[in-house]
């Protein structure tokens, strides 16, 4: 009997503050708006809320590999883990805590897709101002959308070929991600979601 690989899956918003630091801009994981600083203390909050829901999950830490977007697999994760919590990314300052307890994390993401969907971003913010913006908004949606769905067939590929039996993945998505969709068909899949104050989230923060 084949063992079942348990997967513990957090649906997350961004802070514009923390995803500005990643070096990738990822639009798709920061909901527009989240600018002022009580969206940013409600982000926080949000970290908090998920911190205790997990530690009240007792996992084996030392069985525990962290998977987070928009962390490349590049062979430094720990190092830039460091430098994100530093600049003050309340996600990745979880992270570290998550580690020294015994967590593993893993580079999640292809980086060549993560700066076509920085170069793509980075595009649709210097359209010039004649450019009809509907149009390119809806440009770079069709563009994003592809390329997130590239992003989640890697992410998948990767969790698939680096998730040993008697591990727990912790996975960390943004809320635009389909991965879960992708995991539940190979892993036994449970969810950690938190309640956010922001009506643009939609239902999946209603638990």
């Amino acid at each position: 009997m084949t063992e079942i690989r348990r997967v513990i899956y957090v649906p997350i918003l961004h802070a514009q503050k923390s995803s500005e630091h990643t070096g990738s801009a990822l639009q798709n994981n920061t909901i527009r708006g989240i600018k002022n600083e009580n969206e940013i203390s409600a982000v926080d909050a949000m970290w908090e809320g998920i911190a205790a829901k997990i530690e009240a999950l007792n996992l084996p830490w030392r069985k525990v590999r962290i998977y987070q977007d928009g962390t490349p697999v590049c062979g430094n994760e720990f190092e830039l883990a460091m430098r994100l919590a530093r600049s003050g990314s309340p996600n990745y300052s979880f992270i570290l805590d998550l580690i020294e307890k015994g967590a593993r994390l893993e580079g999640t993401e292809n980086m060549d897709l993560l700066i076509r969907e920085y170069d793509l971003l980075s595009q649709l913010l210097m359209k010039a101002k004649g450019v009809d913006k509907k149009t390119a908004n809806a440009e770079y949606q069709t563009k994003s959308s592809y390329l997130l769905a590239l992003r989640d067939e890697f992410i998948f590929n990767r969790i698939n070929g680096t998730l040993d039996k008697g591990d727990v993945a912790l996975v960390f998505m943004g809320v635009m991600h389909r991965l879960d969709k992708l995991l539940e068909k190979k892993f036994l899949v449970s969810y950690v979601i938190y309640r956010l104050p922001f009506r643009s989230v939609g239902s999946i923060y209603n638990a």
